[in-house]
């Protein structure tokens, strides 16, 4: 799972001044400039570069556009070692002193701008039923928000994909919205995916003050992600732990 793909995104933060904790990963915020690359190693910033497109265009195993690619190297090649520092550092800040290039952008910075969950979020289900985005685990009906009503998406997906045969007026219905999204349905490899994409809680980015920022792009298959999200970052919290709800923009 690939973050730029999740431009916008949930994030669950455990923790009772949630907005705090969310200031360390603010990608507005200016730090100390640190060195991002350093001058002396210009020659081997563009051989490793030259490498890389190399290695991309001698993969068989991947699409990529080799005519783009062998342009790359050309252009690389052809260039100097001062020509392509400075084309990669543009933008950067410069020491005048030993020509390295400096950022004071934020290392851990993950979202530019968040709010409360409202637009796109799933809210929490208390167990006076009321629907929010901040409570403490305690008072989440969680039987009602994590894995519930898993058996309509098993029917939809024996339906639509094993060609069940509905069996009620219900079933028709789902059926009848879905027969076409086969495409939709591939998407999600398999039934378990396909259920636990829709029924498991979890958000895109978990952060809590002893585990700080965890999110899905860390995880090479999303699916994994959901159906571990409770479990791993849930489960084992004490019921009065603040737990809310973000909408956030990369």
């Amino acid at each position: 799972m690939n973050g730029d793909d999740y431009r916008h995104f949930v994030c669950v933060v455990a923790g009772d001044n949630p907005e705090k904790l969310m200031e360390e990963y603010d990608k507005n915020k200016k730090v100390e400039p640190y060195v991002v690359y350093q001058y002396s190693d210009a020659e081997k910033l563009r051989q490793s570069y030259i490498d890389s497109y190399q290695s991309m265009l001698d993969d068989d195993s991947e699409e990529y556009d080799k005519e783009y690619i062998k342009d790359m190297i050309h252009d690389l090649s052809e260039m100097s070692s001062e020509d392509f520092y400075y084309d990669i550092t543009d933008g950067l800040i410069i020491d005048p002193d030993n020509g390295n290039a400096m950022s004071d952008a934020n290392k851990d910075g993950k979202w530019s701008y968040y709010n409360l969950g409202k637009m796109f979020s799933v809210p929490f289900l208390t167990k006076d039923e009321r629907e929010v985005f901040q409570a403490k685990k305690g008072d989440i009906d969680w039987d009602k928000i994590h894995l519930s009503n898993s058996y309509i998406y098993e029917r939809a997906w024996d339906m639509v994909m094993n060609e069940s045969k509905p069996e009620n007026d219900y079933e028709q219905q789902i059926y009848d919205n879905m027969k076409d999204k086969v495409a939709y349905f591939q998407k999600f490899e398999n039934k378990d995916n396909y259920v636990i994409s829709n029924t498991a809680f979890w958000g895109y980015a978990f952060l809590s003050d002893k585990m700080g920022w965890m999110e899905a792009s860390e995880y090479d298959d999303q699916f994994v992600w959901m159906s571990n999200f409770y479990n791993m970052f849930i489960q084992n919290l004490d019921d009065d732990t603040l737990l809310t709800i973000y909408e956030c923009v990369r």
